[in-house]
């Protein structure tokens, strides 16, 4: 694939994703790095989704201050400060080939999932908010997806729709600086990752704006189940190309 082609469809990616981000609040990390990987390696996928999705964050920021659940969100990352060096040590440590069918597989697992609404069996209170705080930090570290399974866990805390998204927010800027701060001092950045973002902001700021504008129109169950579905289509696309290769 030329390069001009390969841009196009990464710029095309990285919009979808951002408009199911500025819709739900999730979803941005898992469908770009999956669709991403493809286009490339997990190692210079995951790199880029972080810069993206810190920048993401910071778009969206504004509102979610006012309307975040802290205490939820402080037992979340206080778990997932202990998760994300293990992620790091996954993305930097293991087969790239291997990871890659492993996102694909956790992507498609998560989106079933939430599709048929099962509940994740670790409880609501401090010892699941460790669990999934902790595993989360370790996914988005390693494969920039975590955030499936933080929305599986708070869906059942009793939040309303737009306390979810301010805390989804606020939780994934917290914890993609950490992993970016950690791939940094792993040397497992790739050369050229910031540019590659800049580049891509454009379509990351529209995205956005589209989400944005689409959540005060669509309900918000629906949006979450087309990002399921939109999340089991890709991974079903990614283990078909990792077959036929």
């Amino acid at each position: 694939m030329n390069p001009e082609a390969s841009w196009a469809l990464s710029a095309l990616c990285v919009l979808v994703a951002a408009v199911v981000r500025g819709l739900t609040g999730f979803g941005f990390a898992a469908i770009a790095v999956v669709g991403l990987a493809m286009l490339g390696s997990l190692q210079q996928a995951v790199p880029l989704v972080l810069f993206l999705e810190v920048a993401s964050s910071v778009m969206l920021l504004r509102s979610a201050l006012s309307e975040a659940h802290y205490p939820l969100l402080k037992r979340l990352l206080l778990a997932a400060a202990c998760g994300v060096p293990c992620g790091i040590w996954l993305l930097t440590g293991i087969d790239s080939s291997g990871l890659t069918v492993g996102v694909y597989l956790l992507v498609g697992l998560l989106a079933i999932m939430g599709l048929a609404r099962i509940r994740l069996p670790m409880g609501e209170g401090r010892a699941g908010a460790w669990l999934v705080g902790g595993s989360s930090g370790a996914l988005i570290a390693a494969f920039s997806i975590g955030g499936p399974l933080v929305v599986a866990w708070l869906s059942h805390c009793g939040l309303r729709a737009r306390a979810l998204r301010a805390t989804l927010i606020m939780f994934f800027f917290a914890v993609d600086l950490a992993a970016l701060a950690g791939l940094a001092a792993a040397s497992a950045i790739p050369a050229g990752t910031g540019q590659q973002a800049l580049l891509m902001l454009p379509a990351l700021l529209l995205g956005l704006w589209l989400g944005q504008q689409l959540f005060v129109r669509i309900q918000a169950e629906q949006a979450a189940r087309f990002t399921q579905w939109l999340l089991l289509v890709l991974a079903g696309v990614g283990l078909l190309g990792r077959a036929w290769s």
